[in-house]
Formats: structure tokens, sequence, C-alpha cells
């Protein structure tokens, strides 16, 4: 997705008149011809398409774009938050595989380590995990 200039798409779809935005119908522009269009407000944007085009085009409206990158923002903040998660579930697995012993160093690590695996995942089961 790093072909995509988000921050732009959000800002072009915000600029662009919603309210107006891409209603079909067909048309006759000449006789023996046929097609349809696609018009914001009075003017077409898109003329002699096939209906399923044109459909499209109407469907990929200002309001679908937003809430496209809403989606899109939304499902890479939760990657982040499970990356985090499985970066704290890996820290303890580490710890314990590396640091297995009865020492007072160890026992000390071990509750420490213990305590932030807890934070990570209480943390998660707050996010309705």
């Amino acid at each position: 997705m790093s072909n995509i200039d988000k921050r732009a798409l959000r800002e072009a779809a915000n600029a662009a008149n919603a309210a107006s935005w891409g209603y079909w119908e067909s048309y006759k522009p000449h006789k023996g011809a046929r097609g349809y269009e696609v018009k914001v407000g009075v003017k077409a944007v898109a003329q002699h398409c096939l209906k399923v085009d044109s459909v499209f085009i109407a469907a990929a409206n200002p309001a679908t774009v937003l809430a496209l990158l809403d989606e899109l923002e939304a499902a890479e903040k939760r990657i982040a938050d499970l990356e985090q998660l499985g970066r704290g579930v890996k820290q303890f697995s580490e710890f314990q595989i590396c640091h297995y012993g009865a020492t007072e160093d160890y026992a000390k690590g071990y509750i420490d380590c213990q305590n932030n695996y807890n934070k990570v995942l209480f943390a998660a089961a707050g996010k309705g995990e």
C-alpha cells in the first residue's frame, strides 16, 4: 500500500463535492448510439460508458473513498497492535528459554518479564480481544 498517498487521497475526497457526486443515467448522444454517463452535478465526468463501468464510477465516490481509508487505517492500527502483542509474547518465551535456572537474578528477571507480558495481555484484552 506504500504506492498510495493516503493523505492526499483523503484531502481530495474531502474537497470533492460529495452531495452531487456521481449519479449515472443512460443517454443517446446521436441516432443509433447509446451509452451511460456519470455526472457530478449537471456536468458529465464520464461518457460513452458501459452500464457496469458507470455504476462503478458512481460508486467510487468521496464518501466511499473516505470509508475505505478509515477501514484501512483501522486495519493498519490493528496490525500494529497485534505485532506489539506478538513481540511481548516472544520476549517472554525467549526469556524463559535463555534464563532457565533457580537463581535470584533469574527469579527477579522472570517476575519483571511476567509483569511486562501480563501488561501486554491486559492491554490487548481491553481492546476486545
